[in-house]
């Protein structure tokens, strides 16, 4: 099982179960996602929707690279493309939306993050959009809906260093919304979205509708998608060749 969504009072929980992945995505996490936000989205009984990974260790480590590491051309484009939908499906979500990041959170798990409404992230987690690093680019909208959510000089900063920080570093940048206590994660989080899953569903609808409307103009979805494309170009480069060769021959 690559993933499972889960009912609490009111909140859907979507859970990356590889934890021996450090809860990468793959293809079927991307189908299992998509599932998800549509029973999710059509189910009355859920006011949130919340995202987390498997185990204490990671959140997300972003996309798989033992799957996409080796797509070249128009096979990584659809990749992109995929889950670059599925993302801005999670933006525009009708229901609140909440990133659980119970542990590290990498590259494409930061923007899976960001497109949430709300981050929460358990003490001593490691947050990083590293995929400078790669000789790549955000692929999956991430850096669209930083500019759109930060103060411009702290979003670019954060793709520029392209590095790994703690989570107090990223709370105080606006990333997070708040750091809960480790030993009582389980507990805390609940606490942080009983008040949210306790309105009425209407009303959550409609501010999310009103909440919604800047991420559904025309100029930011072209944005979006332009930004995903830019990364596509870059996929396979020299760099990114390179930045992948250490990965690739240990699978």
């Amino acid at each position: 099982m690559e993933a499972m969504l889960e009912h609490h009072d009111g909140i859907a929980l979507f859970t990356i179960c590889r934890p021996e992945k450090r809860n990468a995505i793959n293809f079927a996490v991307m189908e299992a996602l998509e599932e998800a936000m549509e029973q999710a989205a059509a189910d009355r009984q859920v006011k949130v929707f919340a995202i987390t990974g498997a185990g204490s260790e990671a959140f997300c480590s972003g996309g798989d690279l033992s799957e996409f590491g080796h797509l070249r051309g128009t096979e990584a484009r659809q990749m992109l493309m995929r889950m670059g939908e599925l993302l801005y499906r999670l933006l525009t979500f009708p229901k609140p939306t909440v990133a659980l990041v119970n542990g590290t959170a990498m590259g494409g798990g930061c923007e899976l993050a960001t497109a949430c409404d709300f981050r929460f992230a358990k003490e001593g987690s490691r947050i990083g959009f590293v995929q400078g690093r790669l000789g790549i680019t955000t692929g999956w909208g991430g850096a669209s809906m930083l500019f759109a959510k930060l103060p411009y000089g702290r979003a670019l900063d954060l793709l520029l260093r392209a590095e790994p920080m703690t989570a107090e570093a990223m709370e105080a940048c606006g990333w997070i919304d708040a750091i809960l206590s480790a030993e009582r994660w389980h507990e805390q989080w609940r606490e942080r979205l009983a008040p949210y899953a306790a309105r009425s569903l209407s009303v959550l609808q409609a501010y999310k509708a009103a909440a919604g409307e800047k991420w559904r103009t025309t100029w930011f979805r072209e944005q979006f998608f332009a930004e995903i494309a830019r990364c596509a170009e870059l996929w396979g480069s020299d760099e990114h060749e390179q930045a992948l060769r250490p990965f690739l021959r240990k699978n």
